[in-house]
């Protein structure tokens, strides 16, 4: 089956599907939020050592061995919580996809993709998967406004081009 995108403005079927300028592998990524994460971790870093290095040496020797242990696995965890977002991706290549939400990674054969979608209600692109389940794809973000569309056309190209049959059904 063919792969269709929509798109907040529908017009998945008057621009083509398939931009030939896309080459395989291809990796899709969200800009705003590896933005807004990229900046998130530099600004905690940067201010968790400039209010390290501001306290006085008495308030320092102060901080008993399981408080300063306690901070750190505080500040690793938004660390890990922010890397999460920044390395969200959707990795398109001939044997499939390769889905990266978060931490947690989905691959796809072409077969097993029935189509995306991107609608303005939901926060990122969504999959419908063969097995009658849906697979969100936050590495297309409504956020990130027409790169997003043209993201969603792109990846519904490429899905149709791998998923056509003979007969074309």
């Amino acid at each position: 089956m063919p792969a269709a995108s929509d798109d907040s403005a529908g017009s998945a079927e008057s621009e083509p599907a398939y931009q030939p300028g896309v080459s395989l592998p291809h990796t899709f990524r969200p800009l705003g939020a590896r933005i807004a994460t990229g900046t998130a971790a530099i600004a905690v870093v940067g201010a968790v050592t400039f209010l390290w290095l501001m306290l006085p040496s008495e308030v320092q020797d102060d901080f008993s061995v399981i408080q300063r242990v306690t901070l750190l696995v505080f500040f690793a965890a938004i660390l890990v919580l922010l890397n999460a977002i920044f390395r969200t991706s959707a990795r398109a290549s001939e044997a499939g996809l390769v889905v990266v939400n978060g931490y947690r990674r989905r691959d796809l054969e072409w077969s097993q993709i029935v189509r995306i979608s991107l609608t303005p209600n939901r926060p990122w692109a969504l999959m419908d998967l063969d097995d009658g389940t849906t697979l969100s794809v936050m590495a297309i973000q409504t956020s990130d406004g027409a790169r997003a569309k043209q993201a969603a056309r792109q990846l519904a190209g490429i899905i149709a081009r791998h998923t056509t049959t003979d007969r074309d059904e």
